[in-house]
């Protein structure tokens, strides 16, 4: 019988460079010219957003404190827990699901990887980066391939189908989600000994590839009928709120036939102002992400499999698909909250969260 911890947490991209680039996503947004001229207006944004934006600097500086000093208590926490290793759901945005393939969910079986989690910063990348090491610097981080692909098993031989993988499809190295995610949770570099099985999920759904994985379909000058039918249009539904409970709880059995300690953790922001179309895509669904954070920490985090993917793709919070996968893994336990990010301007929602036994 296993030990398991639960973790939720953000790979919030700008959170690899300084404050002062937080609010960028927000800026090139405002280029794009599918967003009204009056809505680009500063003036017309709620209050709130005005104020956030005014002070934009010590904004930054307070989100990146209050990122650092909730990650410090997840590390210490997976320390204390010491996992024979870490199982992380984490979104693909159009890295290795691209046209060729698109599963629902993808379990990587590999014994190592290669990380590039500085890549895509962009220059100076060397002297603004977190670790100051530029565009190019990659680290190996061990992985738990045997036991991947025994869970893998389990889970479809639990009536759950997934897809798994020995190697990557479209690109050599790990995917931004638990790339990022290892960095924040190594902040000072002091090193990352856990193996970890990266299980990547579809979040994206009929924007996967539309969208390019971010927001290509907000910076197309064409017209609807010069577009690609297939390649510049909705495509088919990503899983589903229940298939994604429903993978989280074919893990929780299979994690339950294991021996060992194991840390199950979501890595993603929540509502996206990039994905968020009822905003015009300039701030998150603050409301639909503070009702999820208050059914978190009254502990009805299975409510989520009652989502349906139009409420969560009209949110723009897409990504919190990982953390219904995580919801699914441990239903019956009341989390703790450590942090609630609520923001305007930095482009997500973010939550931290153990679920401890």
């Amino acid at each position: 019988m296993s030990e398991i911890l639960g973790v939720g947490i953000t790979h919030y991209p700008p959170l690899l460079g300084q404050p002062a680039t937080y609010a960028n996503l927000l800026r090139a947004i405002l280029r794009s010219p599918h967003i009204p001229d009056e809505q680009k207006d500063p003036s017309s944004w709620p209050e709130a957003m005005q104020a956030q934006w005014n002070d934009e600097v010590a904004e930054a500086e307070e989100h990146q404190r209050r990122h650092v000093e909730a990650l410090n208590r997840v590390r210490e926490a997976i320390d204390a827990f010491n996992p024979d290793a870490v199982i992380i759901f984490g979104d693909d945005q159009y890295e290795n699901f691209k046209e060729d393939v698109i599963p629902p969910f993808n379990m990587y079986c590999m014994d190592g990887f290669v990380s590039k989690p500085f890549e895509r910063i962009g220059p100076p990348a060397h002297e603004s980066d977190i670790w100051g090491v530029g565009p190019d610097y990659e680290y190996e981080l061990p992985g738990a391939g045997r036991l991947a692909r025994r869970l893998a098993d389990a889970i479809i031989s639990d009536d759950c189908p997934i897809a798994y993988s020995y190697k990557f499809n479209n690109q050599d190295h790990l995917t931004h989600a638990f790339a990022n995610a290892l960095v924040y949770l190594d902040w000072d570099q002091a090193g990352w000994s856990y193996p970890i099985v990266p299980i990547a999920v579809n979040c994206y759904g009929t924007g996967v590839v539309q969208t390019r994985g971010g927001m290509a379909q907000l910076f197309d000058p064409r017209p609807v009928d010069e577009r690609d039918p297939y390649l510049d249009a909705p495509g088919p539904a990503g899983p589903t709120p229940r298939s994604c409970f429903a993978v989280g709880q074919a893990l929780r059995r299979a994690l339950d036939a294991e021996d060992g300690r194991y840390v199950v953790m979501a890595s993603s922001g929540w509502s996206h102002a990039f994905l968020t179309g009822k905003h015009y895509w300039l701030y998150p669904d603050r409301a639909f992400d503070l009702e999820r954070v208050n059914e978190l920490r009254a502990g009805d985090q299975a409510k989520w499999a009652e989502l349906t993917n139009e409420a969560v793709e009209d949110a723009g919070s897409q990504e919190f698909k990982n953390w219904i996968c995580l919801a699914g893994v441990m239903p019956e336990r009341r989390p703790e909250v450590i942090e609630y990010l609520d923001t305007w301007i930095f482009n997500s929602q973010k939550c931290f969260a153990l679920f401890q036994g």
